[in-house]
C-alpha cells in the first residue's frame, strides 16, 4: 500500500486490489464523514461511465478503479480545445444527472486516461439546480466571450452546451 494523496478528510493509497491496481480512500477519523456521500454519487453515476468503477466500500473507506491519466492542466497544454470541449461534456452529463460536484475549478478533478473521467465526489450533493457547465465556464473559458452562451444555457441546456462549443470551435 502506497499513499498517494493526503486531504484535509482522508487519505488516498495505491493498492493491489486482486491483481490490479486499485485506490483506497480512507476518511480521517478526526474528520467528519464524507466517503458515504462519495458512495452514493459514484453508484449514482456508474451507467454515465464518467467516474472510476467503485469495486467496494465501507463505512469509512472505498475502494475504486484507479485511473493512470493526465489532469486536465496538462490536458490542455496538449490539445486545448478538444479537452475543454470534452470537459464541457462531463459537466454537462453531471447537470443533467442532478449531481453538482462543486470543485471543478481545480484541475486534478478530470483524469484524461485518454477518455475524460471526474473524481473527488466526497463534497458533491444531489440539486434540482447544478452548476458544473457554469462552473466550469467560469474557471477555464474566460478568455471567451461566454455570455451569450451562458444565457441560453440557462434556458435551453442543449442549445447553450452547443453554443459554448462552437466558441471552442473558433
Amino acid at each position: 500500500m502506497q499513499k498517494i494523496f493526503e486531504g484535509n478528510r482522508g487519505e488516498i493509497f495505491l493498492i493491489d486490489y486482486h491483481g490490479q491496481k486499485a485506490v483506497l480512500k480512507r476518511q480521517k477519523r478526526d474528520k467528519p464523514n464524507t466517503i458515504r456521500n462519495e458512495i452514493e454519487i459514484l453508484h449514482y453515476l456508474q451507467p454515465t461511465r464518467i467516474v472510476p468503477r467503485v469495486f467496494e466500500y465501507g463505512n469509512d473507506f472505498i475502494v475504486m478503479e484507479y485511473l493512470q491519466g493526465i489532469s486536465l492542466k496538462e490536458a490542455i497544454k496538449k490539445e486545448k480545445k478538444r479537452t475543454l470541449k470534452e470537459a464541457l461534456r462531463l459537466c454537462s452529463i453531471l447537470d443533467r444527472a442532478g449531481v453538482w460536484h462543486k470543485e471543478l475549478g481545480r484541475y486534478y478533478h478530470f483524469i484524461f486516461i485518454p477518455e475524460p473521467k471526474i473524481i473527488d465526489f466526497e463534497r458533491a450533493r444531489f440539486t434540482h439546480k447544478p452548476r458544473n457547465v457554469l462552473q466550469f465556464v467560469g474557471f477555464y473559458m474566460r478568455d471567451l466571450d461566454t455570455k451569450r452562451a451562458i444565457e441560453l444555457y440557462k434556458r435551453d441546456k442543449r442549445a447553450g452546451l452547443l453554443a459554448l462549443e462552437e466558441l471552442l470551435d473558433v
